[in-house]
């Protein structure tokens, strides 16, 4: 039995007084996925630290050398919806809205947050770290938002930054779970610096010899200042940058007036391009409701504030963990594993407008 806590917080002394907070995920063999009890004690040490004038900066990180973070743990909103009983709903209902009022704090913190994204960051994950001020990720990443396999919607604010995603490619992204690379990360404004993993430890030696002032703009800027001359020393063993090398194709896809034709765009990229294979195989394979809902979602969102896309994620969420698709597609790749969900719809054309809206209410 593992008795460690499932989330660190420590403060660390730097130069000239003040100190350094850190966070840490800290379910490692669990990919390091959010639970409610994380969001609850990360919610209330980062509103302490946001008052506490001896705190001049956060850096939230994932324990293990695997990943940030998988994502929300969804596996244990399920258990307990089918479980049964007139709680079932109570543990994901809480989850999501703690986990949503975390993302809204992580996006208007006041002082410089740091978050360094190594492997594997998904779904919650991602939504953790893109509201930080200064976002490092590092080789090895695998970014994505694969909602649309387990029956969700791109939620923790998806509808915000996946609208903000060049060329419109945040709609491919939100459909079909595209996993990025760190090039690809950066390039879709999802990261800021690209920083190897190997020099984690020095960055924080030089966060803690520097004096920080306790005036954001200064300490954001001299944050700013550090971690860029990481990134240039860093930048060349960057991979690839697919998003760049398929931009016009992937705008062409995204630009599609309608679903239907996002996804028969994607198969005929698929059949002249292999790279398009797994993408055009998600959407294709996944919750058709999900995709309906997801894409409605970001027609939505289009010009929402970030408190709007929130708002509308727990009632999206809470619709969401009320009906089938969710807990199938959770079921089938996270519980039994068999990878083989029973959707309520076949396809796309099997889907009923009036519960695409009916998500909405």
């Amino acid at each position: 039995m593992n008795d460690s806590p499932v989330v660190l917080f420590e403060e660390r002394p730097a130069a000239g007084g003040r100190r350094l907070g850190v966070v840490t995920l800290n379910r490692p063999r669990q990919l390091n996925a959010i639970t409610l009890e994380m969001c609850e004690r990360m919610l209330a040490t980062l509103r302490t630290w946001a008052s506490d004038e001896g705190i001049a900066l956060v850096m939230l990180q994932g324990a293990g050398d695997r990943g940030f973070s998988a994502g929300g743990d969804v596996a244990e909103v399920v258990r307990q919806v089918r479980a049964g009983g007139e709680r079932r709903f109570v543990y994901g209902d809480a989850f999501f809205a703690v986990e949503y009022q975390l993302d809204l704090l992580l996006h208007t913190y006041p002082k410089p947050l740091l978050s360094w994204s190594h492997g594997v960051c998904m779904g919650g994950g991602v939504g953790l770290v893109a509201g930080a001020s200064h976002r490092v990720i590092s080789e090895g990443s695998r970014v994505a938002m694969p909602e649309i396999h387990i029956g969700l919607f791109p939620d923790v604010g998806g509808g915000y930054f996946l609208n903000r995603v060049p060329g419109g490619i945040g709609r491919v992204m939100a459909l079909t779970g595209l996993t990025l690379n760190e090039a690809d990360t950066l390039f879709a404004g999802l990261a800021d610096y690209f920083i190897a993993q190997e020099f984690r430890d020095a960055v924080v030696d030089e966060i803690l010899a520097h004096a920080w002032s306790g005036s954001p703009r200064a300490d954001a800027a001299a944050l700013s200042h550090l971690l860029m001359a990481h990134h240039r020393r860093c930048k060349p063993g960057l991979p690839l940058n697919h998003l760049a090398q398929y931009f016009d194709a992937l705008r062409f896809i995204a630009m599609q007036p309608s679903l239907t034709g996002v996804r028969d765009s994607l198969a005929a990229a698929a059949a002249d391009d292999p790279w398009f294979a797994a993408p055009a195989r998600s959407l294709a394979e996944g919750s058709a409701i999900a995709a309906w809902v997801t894409d409605e979602y970001l027609r939505r969102t289009r010009h929402a504030s970030l408190a709007e896309v929130l708002a509308l994620d727990l009632v999206l969420a809470r619709q969401f963990q009320r009906r089938h698709d969710f807990a199938e597609g959770v079921r089938a790749l996270l519980i039994d594993k068999d990878r083989k969900p029973r959707w309520a719809h076949p396809d796309l054309a099997a889907v009923p407008l009036d519960e695409v809206e009916a998500h909405f209410r």
